[in-house]
């Protein structure tokens, strides 16, 4: 015999458990936004910071550094306001391909210089 009450009490704590499951994962991910806009937020204060700074001590002007940002910016031909990423680098030792940032060639176990700028 089918009960419809059962079935539909199952139903709709399984829909309930799935609602409740996305609205943690929104707030998980609204949480890390706004942690990212922290990030970019202090980062522009310290660049802000830094550049005036320089401008203080070294003389530099505002149009300097938009020269020099729109150079960096056309290293890849194409002005966008971003660099693209970095191709993958070699071990030095061993000639195999090495994972980003790490300081260490995961095959030889040699140490490589890291490029800090690179993406």
């Amino acid at each position: 015999m089918f009960y419809p009450s059962i079935f539909s009490t199952i139903s709709n704590t399984a829909a309930e458990m799935t609602a409740m499951s996305a609205q943690q994962t929104a707030r998980n991910a609204e949480n890390a936004t706004d942690v990212l806009k922290f990030d970019v937020e202090r980062l522009l204060l310290i660049t802000e910071a830094l550049w005036t700074f320089i401008k203080q001590q070294h003389g530099y002007k505002d149009e300097d550094l938009a020269k020099l940002i729109a150079e960096i910016d056309m290293r890849d031909g194409k002005l966008n306001g971003r660099v693209t990423p970095s191709e993958p680098r070699t071990c030095p030792s061993c000639g195999r391909v090495l994972g980003k940032h790490r300081p260490n060639c995961i095959y030889c176990g040699k140490p490589v210089a890291i490029d800090p700028f690179g993406r």
